[in-house]
C-alpha cells in the first residue's frame, strides 16, 4: 500500500516530491501537509516519504513499456511494435532519443509526450501518422531533431513547432502535404534544414519561411508547387541550399529569392520556367545554379547579373535558340556551362575567358562556335556543323576532352580529314561515335600523340586493320561497339600495348582468332550481343590479366577446354564474366571445359546452363555427369571440307553460289570470309550475302567488288579446316551453270586444332576428263563419272565401293546453324539452283520473244 501512494505522488505530483530535497526551513511544513494531501494522512513522519519518492522517482527513470525497447547508455527507447497505434506511457524520463517506426500510429496529441524533458531526437518515420496536434511538442522543449516521413499527413497546422526553440532539423519526406501555411517554419533561430520532399505541396503563403538565420538546407524538390513569389523566404535567411527541383514552377517572381544572401547551390532542375528575368536576382555568392529541363527558350544580356562567383552554369534541356550578346559577361568565375539539347543555331556570345569545359552537343549549330582559348573540354557531338577544316581546334591547345559524335560533316564524307586534330597535342580523350565511319580513321588519329580513350562506337566499321592503331600505343579504353565487325582477327590489336577496357559488344561478330587480345594491362573485355559463334582456344593466351569478360547473348554452344586458362594460370580468379543467354549444347564438344570448371582454379566462374540436347536441357553444368556429354557419332573426326559445285565466274548482277560441304562429327561450325574481310555464318544478316544451312554462301547480286577469294572454315572440337574459292565477276554473258546438278569431289582444307598446327590432309590425284577450281592455292582434279566423300582418316571413297554417311545425335536449336535436317538441305539447294538460274531463263524468254 506504500508503495501505491508513493509512485501516484511521484506519477501526479513529481514536480512536488523533489520540494523534499529542499531543506526543511524553507517550508517544511507547507510542503509536508501538501504531500500529505496528495499520498494520504498514512505518514506522520515527512523524512519515511522522502525515502519513497526518490525510490519510486529513480524507479521510473528506469522502467521500459511493454511495447518497446529500451536502452541505458544512449539512452534510447525504440517502440517499433506493428500492432502499436498510440504513444506509450511510462517511457523512462531521461530518454534522449525515442523511435516509433512501422506501426499503426495515426495521430499524435497534445500531453503525448509529457514527462520527457531531455529528449533530443523524434524518429516517427514509416507509420500511418494523419495528424499532429499543437502543442504535442509542447513537452519536449530540448527538441533538435524531429523525423516524421513516409506518413499519411497532408498538413503541418501553423503553431507546431512553438516552444522549439532548439529544433534544428525538421525532416517530412514522403507524406501528403499540401501546402506550407504561414506560422509553421517563423521564428525557429536554430534550424538549419527542413526537408519536406515527395510531398504534393502545391502552394507556399508568402512568410511561411522567415527569420531563419542559421538555416542551411531547404529541400523542397518533388512537389507540385507553382510558383514562388516574393516574401515566401523574408530575410534573414541562412540557406546555402535550396533544391526546388523537379516541381511544376513557371512563375519565380524578381527577387523572391533574393533573401539567400549567404546561398552557394540553387537547383530548378524539372520544372516549366520559361524565362529567367529577375528570377536570380540577389544571389550573388551562388557558386551553382542548375535549371535543366526547364522550357526558356532566350537569355537576356542581365539574366546573371552580379553572379560573379558562379562557378557551374548548367541550362541544357531548354529551347533556347539564340544566344547573343553580352549574356555571359559578368561570369567571370564560370568553370562550367553546359547547354546541351536545346535548339541552339547560333551561339554568338564570347565565353568567359577562363572557362574550362562547354558542352553544347544535340543542337542544332552549323558551324563551330566562338571558343575559349584556355577550354579543357569541348563536345559539339549531334550537331549539323557543315565543315570542319584542318586545325580546327588547334587554337585550342589545352583541350584534353573533344566530342565530334553524330556531326554531319563526317557522316556525308564517311571519313575524318587527316588534319582535323592538328595541334592538339594534349588531347587524351576523343569520342567519334554515331559518325556512320566505315574503317578506322586511322590518318586523323596519328595527329594525337596522348589519346587514352577512343570512342568509335555507333559507326559502320566492317573490319579492323594491323594498321589502324599502329601510332595509338597510349590508348588504354577503345569503344568499337555497335559497329559491322564480324570478327576478331590476330595481330590487329597488338600495338596497343596499354589497352586495359575493349568494348566490342553489339558487333554481328561471329569469330574471335587465335591470340586476338593482347596486352599486359588488358583488363577488361565486352563480347555481348554479338552473333559470336566459336573462341579459339588461344584467344586470351597473350591478355593473362583480364578480370572482366561479357560474353552473355550471344550464339556460342560449346568453349574449348582450355580458354581460360591464361586467365586462371597466376591463381587470379574472374571477378566477373557473364556467359548467360547462350545455346550452350552439353554434349562431347563441352567435355574438356567441363572437366575444367570442376577444377578449384575454375571455381569462381559462373556456371553455364544446358539448353540441349534432350534431357540435359536446363541443368547446370558442373553438375551433370561427364559420361552424359556424350555426340552421337559412329566416327569421330575433325573437320573435312568439299568446294566442289562453286559458281567460279559469274556476270555483274548475277548471282553466285560458292559450296562448303563439311563432313565432321561431332558438327562443325562454318564461318565463311569475304574477300573484303566480312565474316558470316548461317546465322548472319549481311546484305546482299547468305550462309545456308549446308554451308553453302550465296552472293546474291554480284559487284566487282565480290571478285577475290573467298575462305571457308569449319570448327568442332576436334580441330578446324579451312578451304578457299575464287570468285570472278566479269561484264561477260554468264556460263550455263547448274548448281543443283554439279557433282562434288573429294577436296579437304587444312585441318588443326586450335592450339596445334595446320595438318593437311592427302587429295587425291588427277584423272582424265577433269575440271579444276582453285582450292588454298592448289589446283584439285574433279573426276567425271562418280561422286566421292571422304571417309575417317582423310581417305575417299567411291559411292560404288562405300554408302557409309556421318550422322551426328545432337539436338535441333534455333541457335545452331549446323543443326539442318535433309529435307531442309534440299529445298535450300533447289530454292539456290531455280534462283541462279532465272536471269539466264529471263535472257532466253526475252531472245525468243524479240525472234
Amino acid at each position: 500500500m506504500l508503495a501505491v501512494y508513493a509512485k501516484s505522488c511521484v506519477r501526479e505530483n513529481f514536480g512536488l516530491c523533489l520540494l523534499f530535497f529542499i531543506p526543511p526551513r524553507l517550508g517544511e511544513k507547507r510542503r509536508l501537509s501538501e504531500c500529505h494531501r496528495s499520498g494520504g494522512n498514512m505518514f506522520e513522519d515527512w523524512r519515511i516519504l522522502i525515502l519513497f519518492c526518490v525510490a519510486t522517482s529513480l524507479a521510473g527513470v528506469h522502467a521500459c513499456p511493454p511495447e518497446c525497447t529500451c536502452f541505458q547508455d544512449v539512452p534510447s527507447v525504440q517502440c517499433n511494435t506493428p500492432t502499436l497505434d498510440h504513444v506509450p506511457m511510462g517511457i523512462p524520463t531521461n530518454t534522449t532519443l525515442l523511435q516509433i517506426k512501422g506501426t499503426e500510429l495515426r495521430e499524435i496529441k497534445k500531453g503525448d509526450l509529457t514527462g520527457l524533458p531531455l529528449l533530443k531526437t523524434l524518429y516517427l518515420f514509416d507509420n500511418k501518422l494523419q495528424t499532429i496536434e499543437v502543442g504535442a511538442f509542447d513537452d519536449i522543449p530540448a527538441i533538435q531533431t524531429i523525423e516524421m516521413g513516409s506518413n499519411q499527413m497532408s498538413d503541418l497546422p501553423p503553431g507546431l513547432f512553438r516552444g522549439c526553440g532548439e529544433l534544428q532539423s525538421v525532416v517530412g519526406d514522403g507524406n501528403r502535404i499540401t501546402r506550407i501555411q504561414v506560422g509553421v517554419f517563423n521564428d525557429l533561430p536554430n534550424l538549419q534544414v527542413v526537408r519536406l520532399g515527395n510531398n504534393r505541396i502545391e502552394t507556399i503563403e508568402v512568410g511561411a519561411f522567415s527569420n531563419l538565420s542559421n538555416s542551411i538546407v531547404f529541400s523542397l524538390e518533388n512537389n507540385h508547387i507553382r510558383e514562388i513569389r516574393k516574401g515566401v523566404f523574408r530575410a534573414p535567411q541562412g540557406a546555402t541550399q535550396i533544391q526546388l527541383q523537379n516541381n511544376n514552377i513557371s512563375v519565380i517572381e524578381p527577387g523572391a529569392l533574393s533573401a539567400f544572401s549567404k546561398i552557394y547551390m540553387l537547383l530548378l532542375d524539372n520544372n516549366a520556367l520559361s524565362t529567367l528575368t529577375g528570377a536570380l536576382q540577389g544571389l550573388d555568392n551562388a557558386e551553382i545554379i542548375s535549371i535543366e529541363s526547364n522550357q526558356i527558350v532566350a537569355l537576356a544580356e542581365n539574366t546573371f547579373q552580379g553572379l560573379h562567383k558562379l562557378r557551374r552554369l548548367d541550362l541544357s534541356n531548354n529551347q533556347i535558340g539564340a544566344i547573343t550578346g553580352q549574356v555571359f559577361a559578368n561570369l567571370s568565375s564560370l568553370n562550367f556551362l553546359d547547354l546541351h539539347n536545346n535548339k541552339l543555331v547560333r551561339m554568338d556570345s564570347p565565353l568567359p575567358g577562363g572557362i574550362g569545359q562547354v558542352l553544347l552537343s544535340s543542337n542544332m549549330l552549323s558551324e563551330v562556335p566562338p571558343l575559349s582559348g584556355a577550354l579543357d573540354t569541348l563536345d559539339l557531338s549531334h550537331n549539323p556543323l557543315q565543315s570542319l577544316v584542318q586545325g580546327q581546334f588547334s587554337h585550342i591547345p589545352s583541350i584534353t576532352t573533344l566530342g565530334l559524335s553524330g556531326i554531319k560533316y563526317f557522316i556525308e564524307k564517311g571519313t575524318i580529314d587527316a588534319g582535323v586534330f592538328a595541334g592538339l597535342g594534349r588531347l587524351g580523350t576523343l569520342n567519334l561515335a554515331d559518325n556512320r565511319l566505315t574503317r578506322v580513321p586511322s590518318e586523323a588519329l596519328g595527329k594525337i600523340n596522348q589519346l587514352d580513350t577512343l570512342n568509335l562506337s555507333g559507326n559502320e566499321i566492317t573490319t579492323l586493320h594491323p594498321s589502324d592503331f599502329v601510332n595509338q600505343t597510349t590508348i588504354m579504353t577503345l569503344n568499337l561497339s555497335g559497329n559491322n565487325l564480324t570478327s576478331v582477327p590476330e595481330n590487329v590489336l597488338d600495338k596497343l600495348s596499354r589497352i586495359q577496357e575493349i568494348n566490342l559488344s553489339g558487333n554481328p561478330i561471329v569469330y574471335v582468332g587465335p591470340r586476338a587480345f593482347r596486352g599486359e594491362q588488358l583488363f577488361m573485355v565486352h563480347l555481348d550481343h554479338t552473333k559470336l559463334r566459336i573462341i579459339d582456344g588461344t584467344a586470351f593466351n597473350e591478355s593473362v590479366e583480364v578480370k572482366s569478360l561479357r560474353l552473355n547473348n550471344n550464339y556460342l554452344q560449346f568453349l574449348p577446354g582450355g580458354i581460360y586458362e591464361p586467365l586462371t594460370f597466376y591463381g587470379d580468379l574472374m571477378e566477373l564474366e557473364d556467359m548467360t543467354n547462350n545455346p550452350w549444347k552439353c554434349d562431347c564438344q563441352m567435355y574438356e571445359y567441363a572437366q575444367y570448371v570442376r577444377t578449384p582454379a575454375a571455381s569462381a566462374l559462373t556456371t553455364l546452363e544446358c539448353a540441349g540436347p534432350g534431357n540435359l536441357t536446363g541443368q547446370i553444368l558442373r553438375h551433370v555427369p561427364l559420361d552424359a556429354l556424350k555426340c552421337d557419332c559412329s566416327h569421330f573426326s575433325s573437320p573435312k571440307i568439299e568446294t566442289e559445285g562453286s559458281s567460279p565466274s559469274v556476270p555483274i548482277g548475277h548471282g553466285a553460289v560458292l559450296k562448303c560441304k563439311v563432313t565432321a562429327c561431332p558438327e562443325a561450325a562454318v564461318i565463311w570470309t569475304t574477300p573484303t574481310g566480312v565474316s558470316l555464318t548461317s546465322d548472319s544478316q549481311h546484305p546482299g550475302l547468305s550462309v545456308l544451312s549446308d554451308g553453302s554462301l550465296v552472293v546474291v547480286s554480284a559487284s566487282s567488288e565480290d571478285s577475290g577469294t573467298y575462305s571457308c572454315m569449319a570448327v568442332n572440337y576436334l580441330g578446324k579446316a579451312t578451304a578457299t574459292v575464287n570468285l570472278r565477276v566479269t561484264n561477260e554473258p554468264q556460263v550455263t551453270t547448274d548448281v543443283a546438278t554439279t557433282s562434288t569431289g573429294p577436296t579437304e582444307g587444312s585441318t588443326t586444332r586450335p592450339t596445334e598446327g595446320s595438318t593437311t590432309g592427302p587429295t587425291e590425284g588427277p584423272t582424265e576428263e577433269s575440271t579444276t577450281i582453285p582450292t588454298e592455292g592448289r589446283t584439285t582434279r574433279l573426276t567425271e563419272g562418280r561422286t566421292t566423300r571422304p571417309t575417317e582418316g582423310g581417305t575417299t571413297e567411291s559411292d560404288e565401293e562405300s554408302t557409309t554417311k556421318t550422322t551426328t545425335g545432337i539436338g535441333t536449336s534455333p541457335y545452331d546453324s549446323q543443326s539442318t535436317a535433309p529435307d531442309t538441305n534440299t529445298s535450300d539447294r533447289a530454292k539456290v539452283s531455280m534462283w541462279a538460274t532465272f536471269p539466264l531463263m529471263f535472257t532466253y524468254a526475252v531472245m525468243f520473244f524479240l525472234m
